[in-house]
């Protein structure tokens, strides 16, 4: 951290100390850039590269919260952002009920000294030209035009972004971070002679795929080698048979598993179990039960979530959250029981009370904002679904007859308390004769207390993929974060399966 920057923090830690406040920190993203390619049908459709710069000031007075942030860093600005914070803080404190308590930080948490974390970076990708990576894409592009004459829409994309956010509090935390992530994505939409039929083949994923690192990771993804192959896999998608219906064995693939997860996971944010968060993605049917927390049967026993801050690549990695909570892996489910939430400082203690018992002792570590003009709120991290001991290749060689496999997502929906959803798949298979055969617009549908509790097996670390997703919702005003999915294929039994169409 440059001596500027950190003079810059302590300045505004001690403005808030000045006004009055109990508590504060600060936010500081000295620069921000990003770049941003996407083609269509061979043209560019979209070029951006953008800068940008700020901080915010969030603090505690009289206890209630305050908040104001500005993009314009200059020390000349601090003392009026602290004094809107304090006035914000002082309008809220006329209609909260009760005031908010913060948990501590544990004692090996904090320190004078500055904590940094930079991602690992083999290849800087903005010194990658423009030309080289307009190349990139435009060979995917060609790949998927050669590989079908049915293929009447093709989508390239590939996104980098670089961000440094340094952070103060009067807690005494200091921590520099610098983040490097890089996304990037192929699609191929078919469509058959009569045009009363289309087909959509992503990769890596139906959304936009992203990874913490450098230019390395959008080389391991193999675009132009992999863009042929979907737009093969679209065509094929036209002629293939509808996804049967009824009561089926499923395997679910990463790509598919890992978006289930993320659904399922929202009802494990704290504030939603709370009642408090009900944007977008709703509450949480977990809020009745929580005085069973630890003892509650949510899956089978295979099934062992983690909301994990440490995983290399994550988009969800990173040394502290945003309130000065070190990273850490806090398990949400262990061997099926539910065991554990995605929390922050302020949460605790009403947790606590509505279970009846001190059960949370510290925050989970799970407070980020998507920028220094955003308020911090409890987000996923790196959702992951351990592995587990089952060969992928035995597993499909076991199931039965009439097995669904599904694939990539294509559509998904779940009641505003995460308990009953359908989710559709770009890509499926049936089990037949032995073979697993092409099935087209398949879903799946149910209870996800009775999903995850039919869990039968997961399949070991050598097929689980991790993967980013750059488009997940929530707050008031809304925030838009990247977050981070783990998991291997997975088999699941007593599934409802249908046809989308």
């Amino acid at each position: 951290m440059e001596t500027a920057h950190r003079e810059f923090l302590e300045e505004v830690l001690w403005q808030a100390k000045r006004e009055g406040a109990e508590y504060a920190d600060c936010r500081l993203y000295p620069k921000t850039e990003s770049e941003e390619i996407k083609l269509e049908n061979g043209q560019i459709s979209s070029l951006n590269s953008s800068q940008s710069a700020g901080f915010g000031v969030r603090l505690l007075a009289k206890g209630s919260w305050g908040f104001y942030a500005t993009p314009i860093v200059h020390r000349d600005k601090i003392e009026k952002v602290v004094e809107r914070a304090v006035q914000s803080a002082a309008t809220n404190a006329t209609i909260q009920k009760e005031k908010v308590v913060l948990s501590p930080l544990l004692k090996t948490l904090r320190s004078d000294t500055v904590q940094t974390y930079r991602t690992k970076v083999e290849i800087d990708p903005f010194k990658i030209s423009m030309d080289q990576k307009l190349i990139l894409l435009a060979s995917a592009d060609e790949a998927m035009k050669q590989a079908s004459k049915k293929i009447f829409w093709r989508i390239v994309q590939l996104s980098v972004q670089k961000t440094q956010k340094l952070f103060s509090s009067s807690e005494g935390v200091f921590s520099d971070q610098t983040t490097i992530e890089v996304g990037a994505s192929v699609q191929a939409h078919a469509m058959n002679l009569k045009g009363d039929d289309t087909q959509r083949r992503s990769y890596p994923d139906s959304h936009v795929y992203y990874m913490q690192g450098g230019y390395e990771m959008v080389q391991k993804l193999n675009l132009v080698q992999n863009a042929g192959r979907i737009g093969e896999e679209a065509e094929q998608l036209l002629l293939a048979p509808y996804a049967p219906s009824g009561n089926r064995g499923v395997i679910l693939l990463p790509q598919m598993l890992n978006l289930h997860g993320h659904e399922t996971v929202h009802g494990f944010e704290a504030d939603r179990v709370l009642g408090t968060e009900w944007t977008l993605a709703g509450g949480s049917f977990l809020t009745s039960l929580l005085p069973q927390i630890g003892n509650f049967q949510f899956g089978s026993p295979k099934v062992n979530l983690v909301a994990d801050s440490l995983t290399q690549h994550g988009v969800g990695t990173f040394g502290y959250d945003d309130e000065g909570t070190k990273a850490q892996s806090v398990p949400l489910v262990k061997d099926g029981v539910w065991v554990g939430l995605l929390t922050s400082r302020e949460t605790l203690s009403q947790l606590n009370a509505k279970i009846g018992r001190k059960y949370f002792a510290h925050s989970s570590g799970a407070v980020r904002a998507d920028g220094y003009g955003s308020w911090p709120v409890i987000r996923m991290v790196n959702i992951i679904l351990e592995p587990g001991e089952t060969d992928f290749e035995d597993l499909k060689d076991s199931v039965p007859k009439g097995t669904m496999m599904f694939g990539v997502n294509k559509s998904w929906s779940i009641d505003d308390v995460r308990r009953h959803f359908t989710f559709g798949t770009e890509i499926a298979w049936e089990k037949q004769g032995g073979k697993w055969e092409l099935r087209k617009n398949a879903k799946y549908y149910g209870d996800n207390l009775n999903f995850w509790r039919n869990c039968q097996a997961v399949c070991s670390e050598k097929s689980f993929y991790l993967q980013g997703l750059g488009s997940c919702g929530k707050a008031d005003p809304l925030q838009t974060m990247h977050t981070g999915h783990g998991s291997a294929p997975a088999y699941f039994t007593n599934i409802q399966v249908g046809s989308v169409g």
